[in-house]
């Protein structure tokens, strides 16, 4: 079983910044929302359950390994590693609407209310830690990865699935702080960037897989929910410059890494 989490007091603290480290509650409010969950059933991301089996069968873990989900949201993935991987599995959020759900729907999964910056387990607790669409939300990138190495064992499995963009040109301008979403799109990170962070905190990336056909399924339920993506991003709280100014259209990728412990 899962070890007790460590005490406050001895969780990392965060490193200093201007902006928030984690996107907001507007953010969070989104994957609250009756009508983004109609679209998106207990699995608030584009591919669903059926990319976190694909993600589970190539990391390859053993019976009964522990496996923590960063941004569990209403616990599906947490209540799936249990009943068909026979996984030791526990999940954190910051949502307390979707973890209360969780609680009611998936009571076996202990749930906790935390953030990726502060993972409130000892060093080496879990063989393995999945972010599914989660990490895009978190602005400090570095401090969220190096806790998610600290808690991960020797050659443990990192997986996660998120956003990405197209590499930019060298010369590309940065987005004015007025038209920056805020959102999962506002932290999406081009392929050779993520690969870069991942090296930097001591990963190395075992598979990388381009499933941007799930997140144009995805965009295409919400079109038919709301009425169009603009319509949909308006109820998101996100300004239209931001929208306008976002670079490309993004993919969405499907990756598992492995903890070096060299």
């Amino acid at each position: 079983m899962v070890e007790a989490p460590r005490p406050a007091e001895s969780a990392a603290a965060p490193e200093p910044a201007r902006a928030p480290l984690v996107r907001g509650p507007k953010v969070r409010g989104v994957y609250e929302q009756d009508a983004v969950r109609r679209v998106t059933g207990d699995a608030i991301r584009p591919g669903g359950l059926a990319l976190t089996r694909r993600a589970l069968t190539l990391a390859t873990l053993p019976v009964g390994a522990q496996v923590l989900d960063v941004g569990c949201g209403a616990g599906a993935t947490a209540a799936l590693c249990r009943a068909e991987f026979a996984l030791d599995a526990v999940g954190l959020d910051l949502s307390a609407v979707l973890l209360a759900e969780s609680r009611a729907r998936h009571p076996a999964p202990p749930l906790l209310q935390a953030t990726a910056l502060r993972i409130p387990f000892a060093d080496g607790t879990f063989a393995a830690v999945l972010a599914e669409c989660s990490l895009s939300l978190v602005t400090a990138w570095d401090l969220a990865l190096g806790e998610v190495h600290r808690v991960l064992q020797p050659e443990g499995r990192f997986i996660l699935s998120d956003l990405f963009t197209p590499e930019m040109a060298p010369d590309a301008h940065p987005t004015p702080p007025e038209s920056r979403l805020h959102g999962c799109l506002g932290g999406a990170r081009s392929r050779s960037t993520i690969e870069a962070h991942l090296t930097a905190h001591g990963f190395t990336l075992l598979h990388w897989e381009d499933h941007t056909p799930a997140l144009r399924q995805f965009a295409a339920r919400l079109v038919w929910e709301h009425g169009s993506l603009a319509a949909f991003w308006a109820c998101a709280g996100a300004p239209e410059a931001a929208i306008a100014a976002f670079p490309a259209r993004p993919g969405y990728f499907l990756a598992v890494a492995k903890e070096d412990n060299a």
